[in-house]
């Protein structure tokens, strides 16, 4: 359908995404805050259906094959009788697994829907509009294995009908091979070298993005929205502070592409300084791991004199994550302009609960501004095996003059967690559900009470054949927790189609016992 208003809706989105872009010049050259250049438009977003004061958000992530497979009115039962599931967080767009299809090949099948594995081709799980694209470069992003199934269009009434909100889920899961154009889009690392995600300061990157908002949130709808940009900084990513394997080097060292270059000149940062300093310490990433004996000086004195040398390192890594909440604004004020009363949020990567560079580049205070809530991601069943090897990373480069126990016992410190496992035992026991109520505790309290935080509960998120495995207790310790800490509510996470429905019910008995039901 055609909006009516659209010639003025896109007159205010062009004005805001020029106002947006200008934002980050002046924040960085006075030294203010960036996000203070942008509409505020909080507001004190309430659970829908609210039944009393003690009601609470309580949304599942869901991909369009569960509901194919399972029917949409059958699946929708099963949300509400089993979790007591409220929203519906609907993946409208992504290439990745994490969120679309049946249960990884790696898994075992749940004990509900179709018990095969499928294979993913991704892209847009709703219905394209092409006149919503004409300022896009990447315009064919229809995904094809599930037909004419629109999970917006075929979802909504019936949610709506059941008294369940619908939201529109999507995630930085590019697939540059089945994209035409990507290369216009995409980031390039250091190196020269074309990467699988968008830049930030690309504007045909930004127009894409502003274009998908804007057809869902013409042509739906829709209560509320959430982006997850799954990805850090280049400076983390150099040093492995991540939970992937060190080893493989997979974390790309992004984005110095032209529009980078050109826009960090403007606010005075040398990009060719900043260049070199990344590759040196790239290199000294690199001889770091592979030596077998601590050197002379010690690991964290030659990475701190490299940081001292090349001061645009850490400038660069500020200049990426301004980037990025500058996505944030123009994703917020897009949606904002065509539906005011949607609530838009975003999903806070998992690593804001296990590495203290990361919480500090993820600000929450900085991002009150451009949200109407936000999910930190505190998972933790997979986030005992994921902790540790990220532990096991940062101890191999940055810490390498400790051991890695010392290295962890430093981390639960600094992120005030007590009781925890070791780590021999982490990878097996998960970390607590008093964890998942320590991390809520600090949003809510950098947040102020300016917006709700909902809070990620995992569930069967895949984690290796050894490894903690989800259980429903694990599911209701975790909630109790987020609860009691004070979260608005809880987003159970990653995908309905791995979950199974025992561990679904911990949420629901958690809910419960709490009272909010």
């Amino acid at each position: 359908m055609t909006n009516p208003n659209s010639s003025h809706q896109e007159t205010s989105r062009r004005n805001f995404i020029k106002g947006i872009a200008a934002a980050p010049v002046v924040a960085l050259a006075t030294g203010g805050n960036l996000l203070a250049q942008a509409p505020s438009g909080q507001s004190t977003a309430t659970a829908p259906n609210n039944k009393g004061a003690k009601s609470k958000f309580v949304a599942i992530q869901i991909g369009g094959r569960s509901f194919v497979d399972e029917g949409v009115d059958q699946c929708l039962d099963t949300l509400q009788e089993t979790g007591g599931v409220n929203v519906v967080m609907a993946t409208v767009f992504t290439y990745g697994t994490g969120l679309a299809g049946r249960q990884v090949r790696s898994e075992p099948l749940p004990d509900h829907g179709v018990q095969e594995y499928d294979r993913v081709h991704g892209g847009s799980y709703t219905k394209v509009h092409p006149e919503f694209y004409e300022n896009s470069v990447v315009k064919d992003i229809r995904a094809p294995e599930l037909g004419d199934f629109d999970i917006l269009a075929d979802v909504i009434p019936k949610a709506k009908a059941k008294g369940m909100q619908t939201y529109a889920l999507f995630e930085e899961a590019y697939n540059p091979r089945l994209m035409p154009n990507f290369e216009k889009v995409c980031e390039v690392d250091v190196y020269g070298k074309l990467g699988r995600d968008t830049c930030f300061n690309n504007p045909y990157a930004r127009a894409f993005l502003a274009s998908m908002v804007s057809d869902w949130m013409t042509n739906n709808e829709l209560d509320g929205m959430m982006w997850e940009s799954e990805r850090q900084g280049p400076l983390n990513n150099t040093l492995g502070a991540h939970f992937g394997n060190i080893n493989t080097r997979t974390s790309s060292i992004n984005c110095f592409c032209n529009h980078c270059i050109s826009k960090a000149k403007e606010v005075g940062i040398d990009g060719r300084r900043a260049r070199e300093g990344y590759i040196a310490l790239d290199h000294w990433v690199t001889k770091t791991v592979s030596q077998p004996a601590r050197s002379a000086d010690g690991s964290f004195v030659t990475m701190w004199r490299l940081l001292l040398e090349y001061p645009e390192i850490l400038a660069w890594e500020r200049f990426w994550y301004t980037s990025q909440e500058e996505m944030y604004g123009i994703i917020y004020g897009t949606a904002k302009s065509i539906n005011p009363k949607a609530k838009i949020g975003w999903h806070i990567m998992h690593l804001v609960a296990m590495s203290p560079f990361y919480s500090a580049d993820t600000n929450y205070a900085r991002l009150v501004h451009v949200s109407d809530y936000l999910k930190p991601s505190i998972y933790n069943n997979c986030g005992g095996p994921r902790f540790a090897q990220y532990i096991r990373n940062v101890q191999s480069t940055i810490f390498r003059d400790l051991t890695p126990e010392e290295v962890l016992e430093m981390h639960y410190r600094i992120l005030g967690l007590q009781g925890e496992a070791t780590l021999d035992k982490l990878p097996t026991s998960g970390l607590s559900g008093e964890s998942v109520g320590v991390e809520t505790r600090r949003a809510i309290t950098d947040v102020d009470g300016a917006i709700p935080i909902y809070t990620g509960i995992d569930i069967d998120i895949p984690t290796g054949l050894n490894e903690k495995r989800t259980q429903p207790s694990d599911v209701k310790a975790a909630t109790l927790a987020a609860l009691k800490a004070g979260a608005d509510g809880v987003v159970l996470s990653r995908k309905y189609a791995e979950m199974k429905l025992t561990n679904i019910a911990g949420a629901k008995e958690a809910l419960q016992e709490f009272g909010a039901m």
